[in-house]
């Protein structure tokens, strides 16, 4: 199970990341279009003080993981990125509603471990 929070060095550009990330994310056509389980994408919710912050995201996302319709069922994995110029810094993390332990949320940031270092065998990570 992974740690909170995940954190990746790759080179892949942050439009490679960010399209492996969405990829890895996702659910089959059956749960995200019938059942409702599906997931969906928005920009993390911040504080009034991360406008602030000395070292803010070039890139953030949520993915939020469908509980079949039942808001308590949900969990979320955070995704946060970095432009290092040589190489690109990720920091996942995992949120959940009450009823969800968490489980999907932990499965789909190993297989989006797993879709990087297949793309790019110099990544490293630490967390998992």
């Amino acid at each position: 199970m992974a740690k909170s929070p995940v954190e990746i060095t790759t080179r892949l550009s942050m439009a490679e990341a960010a399209d492996a990330f969405r990829a890895a994310m996702r659910v089959s056509w059956w749960s995200e279009n019938i059942t409702g389980a599906g997931t969906t994408f928005e920009e993390p919710r911040g504080s009034v003080f991360d406008t602030v912050a000395e070292d803010r995201p070039d890139f953030a996302v949520m993915a939020i993981l469908g509980g079949r319709g039942a808001e308590i069922q949900k969990s979320a994995v955070h995704m946060y990125m970095w432009n290092r110029g040589a190489h690109r810094e990720i920091m996942l993390g995992v949120g959940r509603n009450l009823g969800a332990f968490g489980i999907k949320a932990n499965r789909k940031i190993r297989r989006y471990v797993d879709a990087l270092s297949d793309l790019d065998p110099s990544m490293e990570f630490s967390g998992i």
